[in-house]
């Protein structure tokens, strides 16, 4: 009866994860969920309040207990022997540059960040300690062990991919001693390849491009990167001013010396438009994409060439680069490519959780995945109990009435707000706690946008789609379960979906099957129905600059106070 608690512990996205004796996951949640409080920036993913709730819900009293957390052993005692040495008091950041350096992010920033995680390694833990406490009044843990953050995020999305063999490419802002690393995957067992050394970050590099674009890289504005891309040209001298940011000898990926990385960001700042503080900068935005594209090549690459394999798997946060990842099939020698629910920091909380559990059950191997994403809180309909006594327009309705009123609703272009079942691991609305229309009408993403998301016009929403129909609706079509990959319409159908084609004609895709989401496939099949169309407009519920919501109350919240004309919340419904 050993149970095991995976912490994701960087200074962003904090997570949770609980792992039961034979290695499943119970439980897997971003902090920001709970806080509602965007990536959670340096709070503790074990908060012990948070904890003792969780505690007694997926761990029995007299279990033992141990901890996992996804930063290694080494690393976190050389941030100890810097913290001894006075490297993070405010004295030390004071006499450090604001200016760019190396690493793409200023000097000042980047020794904060480290100072950073090296207190949430300090904590790592003692929320679950004191949740323990307050939850049973004893702690009955072994101890904590630390992983490599690349190790883990390879964990994670190895372990939870349909693959026994593969190579893994991780990529991210920063790890222990470089910013990606190579695995291979055999029989089910990880083995590292390359470990990059140094401070070339290709993640840095988009967070740099991310700013200078107008927008905040601190808020996790990549994302508007990639949306307003497509609405840009290829200006050659902005794609030779950020080539000369990097170089690529053999498969090495050098980024270039500090004076270059400032001069070049003065050169690209004096260019940009006035209004980019506003609008963003559509041109930077698509030269920094086709640079993103040109490094990450040279990372597979050397993966391809290290680890030959038909079988990828990446991690790590440029593993969310969705524009990119739909291209990587069919080049390299890699068929088949496989990117996790949450392949940023998040999911390190199960990648922890599960190296620890293999460590204590060598013979353990990780069910075949793809792993559900749905392993988050539920939401209570205590609420709407109470609602149904003043609020007429409630009602509940019986479970097999859900799906086909649900779907009239979105012929009849109401906007809905879906809220079923558990919440999804990562930053994508995977049909448990989304905002869903019909994506037939050309204005309803203009429409969706000014009522409910308050968000840039440019920002294109997610097709969801019924798999068994989706090869005729995509060009080269790949299996895309947690909306990770954008792939091309297929010419003859956009214009029947107009409100989910973006701007160069791709959706970043999520593939329903009626396995993984049996309510989603039941509402998309009672749309497709009505209208012929196995297609629904899907977004994550929240309005910008929120986290997707957590609770009934979140809910209820957005649809009074925004352009939502319906919500369904499991069997409950709500018209205005």
């Amino acid at each position: 009866m050993s149970y095991t608690i995976g912490l994701a512990t960087t200074f962003h996205d904090p997570a949770i994860a609980i792992i039961g004796p034979d290695g499943e996951v119970l439980f897997a949640e971003a902090t920001e969920r709970y806080l509602q409080y965007k990536r959670a920036p340096n709070c503790e993913p074990d908060s012990a309040p948070r904890m003792e709730g969780l505690l007694k819900r997926y761990i029995p009293e007299d279990a033992e207990v141990r901890i996992a957390t996804s930063w290694g052993e080494d690393f976190t005692g050389f941030l100890d022997q810097m913290a001894r040495a006075g490297s993070f008091t405010l004295d030390a950041l004071l006499k450090l540059s604001p200016e760019l350096n190396r690493s793409l992010v200023p000097e000042r920033t980047e020794r904060a960040l480290i100072a950073s995680l090296h207190a949430a390694q300090q904590r790592a833990g003692m929320g679950v300690l004191l949740g323990l406490d307050r939850a049973y009044g004893k702690a009955n843990v072994t101890g904590l062990t630390r992983y490599g953050h690349h190790l883990s995020h390879a964990a994670y999305a190895c372990w939870s991919s349909p693959f026994d063999n593969a190579a893994c490419l991780v990529v991210d802002g920063m790890g222990e001693t470089g910013a990606s690393a190579i695995f291979a995957l055999e029989h089910g067992k990880l083995r590292e390849v390359k470990r990059h050394r140094g401070r070339e970050s290709i993640g840095f590099y988009f967070g740099l491009v991310t700013d200078l674009a107008g927008f905040d890289q601190a808020k996790g504005e990549e994302w508007k990167i990639m949306g307003l891309a497509p609405y840009g040209k290829t200006d050659p001298e902005l794609m030779a001013l950020l080539r000369k940011l990097y170089s690529i000898e053999g498969h090495k990926l050098s980024f270039a010396k500090a004076d270059v990385v400032q001069a070049v960001a003065a050169e690209i700042l004096a260019k940009r438009p006035a209004d980019a503080l506003d609008q963003g900068w559509a041109d930077l935005a698509r030269c920094g994409q086709d640079v993103f594209a040109e490094m990450m090549e040279a990372l597979l690459a050397e993966a391809a060439a290290l680890v030959p394999s038909e079988n990828l798997v990446m991690a790590g946060g440029c593993a969310l680069n969705s524009s990119f990842n739909g291209k990587i099939a069919g080049r390299h020698g890699f068929k088949t490519v496989f990117v996790p629910s949450a392949p940023a920091d998040d999911g390190n909380a199960i990648g922890a959780a599960w190296l620890a559990h293999a460590e204590a059950n060598p013979d353990w191997r990780a069910p075949k995945g793809p792993l559900s994403p749905y392993l988050g809180s539920t939401v209570s309909t205590e609420p709407f109990e109470r609602m149904q006594l003043w609020e007429k327009r409630l009602r509940k309705l019986a479970p097999d009435e859900i799906a086909p009123v649900t779907a009239k609703l979105l012929t009849e272009g109401k906007l809905i707000g879906w809220v079923q079942g558990r919440a999804e691991f990562g930053p994508r609305a995977l049909g448990n706690r989304s905002i869903i229309a019909d994506p037939r009408p050309a204005d309803a993403k203009d429409i969706l946008n000014a009522k409910v998301k308050y968000r840039e016009a440019f920002r294109p929403f997610a097709p969801s789609i019924l798999a068994e129909h989706a090869a005729d609706w995509f060009e080269n079509y790949q299996d895309a379960p947690y909306m990770e990959r954008t792939l091309t319409w297929k010419e003859a159908v956009r214009d029947r979906v107009p409100a989910v084609v973006h701007e160069d004609a791709t959706g970043r895709l999520q593939s329903v099957t009626a396995e993984r989401n049996p309510r989603y496939h039941a509402l998309i099949s009672a749309f497709h129905e009505l209208t012929g169309v196995p297609v629904i407009l899907n977004t994550s519920f929240n309005i910008m600059g929120k986290p997707i919501l957590h609770t009934a109350e979140d809910a209820i919240l957005m649809f009074y106070t925004s352009g939502l004309d319906a919500l369904v919340i499991d069997d409950w419904l709500l018209v205005k």
